[in-house]
């Protein structure tokens, strides 16, 4: 009791700085979101409730701050009223989803309006969280580089036995038959300082396509770049740990949309190609001699499963199935949450669905919300699909460019994904929208900057003998590098 009594003291704390910091405090939260799992699973498993609405209380006194500050921030807002009205509409719908007569405790409908909305404001706060690109790479930079020391632990529980210390989960009691192996392997899936599985693969897929962006600002070159290849590998070999056949064939998946977007349509691209096929030749050799056994066991897992059609399916035709049982308001937000049941402990778990049970995050939407709000929740992220993909092809630097091309990647890879019931997932999906949007207002002041420089003495036009000027050179079309 003590220990929990002290952590509200420091959460209470923690809260006050990120009211008064909001700024570091959103950067704060994305670090808390790699050790959250950590903290639950070894340092104080007897606070996990606590700890796991640590990230989401540090958020809304980071929201409160800059709600109190904004007035002095002054940026550009992208012109995207369509975004906008969808979601002003579905959080007025979803609120009112709390209240659904369906559902077993109001509470409930709370917790799913979390799951949905807690972290959609980092869509307007980013911008306002990094002012400059100097600001905004050096923390991108740094937060890509903890992919190294997570990979290192990641792979001491891969080469450790399921009864190690190293391998516990969250709120699971610790037996070794609880632990995930790769089927008849020895070797367990990782889970690094996530508390399960599917968020250190959340984490990975998300970690992978920034530095890849990244690595296109960087055009691929070797000279200083190292350790972000090394984060690379360890992530990539991280996928493989965690035997999540989900993240490698979505990565193979986005590679080529990757290449054609951030690497054949940019300057110089002949010489990046040829970087980026030595280095990934590299990377392959070097993963397949540092970790063979991690290869071995994941052709092994993902030959062995039979299901892999039915479940690359399910996502597109699960909202199908369950439209009848669904009905025209569903069962009210947050019905099929997995945290639902740890809220009405009373209740036999998910009797309020009647048997209405489903895996994939587009079928529980639409049994929860109905069609109505299926269609304002889908609508939203095939949205930003296609205007991160427009920003992509229109964005003036090299550098915004290749964030736009990070956050189109990860929203095309989430259609069929489960942002609003994974809830690492959630944080980056928005984070990655805010990054966006940061990418948009930081272009928007690099072209107002270089609107107002001087134009140099040798670059000015040439006259005609008598004093007029020569005509304009016709624009060759080029964009700035940057």
């Amino acid at each position: 009791m003590e220990v929990r009594v002290l952590l509200v003291l420091v959460g209470a704390a923690a809260a006050l700085w990120a009211f008064a910091r909001w700024r570091l405090a959103i950067q704060a939260v994305l670090v808390l979101l790699i050790v959250e799992g950590a903290l639950r699973k070894w340092l104080l498993p007897g606070a996990q409730d606590l700890l796991y609405f640590a990230k989401d209380a540090l958020l809304l006194a980071a929201y409160l701050g800059f709600w109190v500050h904004h007035r002095r921030v002054r940026l550009p807002r992208a012109q995207v009223p369509a975004l906008w009205l969808a979601l002003g509409a579905g959080a007025a719908f979803g609120l009112a989803q709390a209240f659904n007569p369906r559902l077993p405790s109001v509470l409930v409908g709370l917790l799913g309006f979390k799951a949905y909305f807690w972290y959609v404001p980092l869509l307007f706060i980013m911008p306002a969280v990094f002012p400059t690109d100097a600001a905004l790479f050096r923390f991108l930079r740094r937060y890509a580089l903890l992919a190294v020391p997570i990979g290192l632990l990641a792979f001491a529980q891969f080469l450790s036995p399921s009864s190690s210390a190293l391998n516990t989960y969250a709120r699971v009691p610790q037996e070794v038959g609880n632990i995930s192996t790769f089927g008849s392997s020895t070797h367990v899936r990782v889970t690094a300082t996530f508390s399960y599985i599917t968020g250190y693969s959340s984490y990975l897929l998300a970690t992978s396509i920034l530095i890849l962006a990244l690595l296109a600002f960087q055009r691929w070159r070797l000279r200083g770049q190292l350790a972000l290849y090394a984060a690379l590998a360890m992530s990539l070999l991280g996928m493989l740990m965690t035997g999540s056949r989900g993240p490698v064939f979505l990565m193979l998946l986005l590679f080529p949309i990757y290449w054609l977007l951030a690497v054949v349509r940019e300057r110089g691209r002949g010489a990046v190609i040829g970087r980026q096929v030595l280095i990934l030749g590299l990377l392959a050799v070097v993963l397949g001699n540092a970790a063979p056994g991690a290869i071995d066991a994941f052709r092994g897992r993902a030959a062995g499963r039979g299901d892999v059609r039915q479940r690359a399916l399910a996502p597109f035709t699960a909202p199908f199935d369950k439209l009848d049982e669904a009905g025209l308001i569903g069962y009210g937000i947050g019905a099929a949450h997995q945290g639902a049941v740890a809220v009405v402990k009373h209740t036999l778990p998910y009797s309020w669905l009647r048997g209405n049970l489903v895996e994939t995050e587009s079928g529980k939407v639409m049994i929860e919300l109905g069609p109505l709000g299926f269609f304002l929740v889908y609508f939203v992220r095939l949205y930003l699909v296609v205007f991160a993909l427009n920003q992509a092809l229109r964005l003036r630097t090299r550098f915004h460019r290749a964030l736009a091309t990070g956050a189109f990647l990860l929203f095309l890879a989430q259609i069929p994904g489960s942002v609003v019931f994974d809830p690492t997932m959630d944080v980056y999906y928005w984070f990655f929208a805010g990054l966006l949007m940061t990418a948009i207002s930081l272009d928007s002041q690099a072209v107002r900057a270089a609107a107002k420089l001087p134009v140099p003495a040798a670059a000015a036009r040439p006259v005609r003998p008598g004093g007029r000027p020569l005509p304009a050179p016709a624009p060759s079309g080029r964009q700035p590098a940057w």
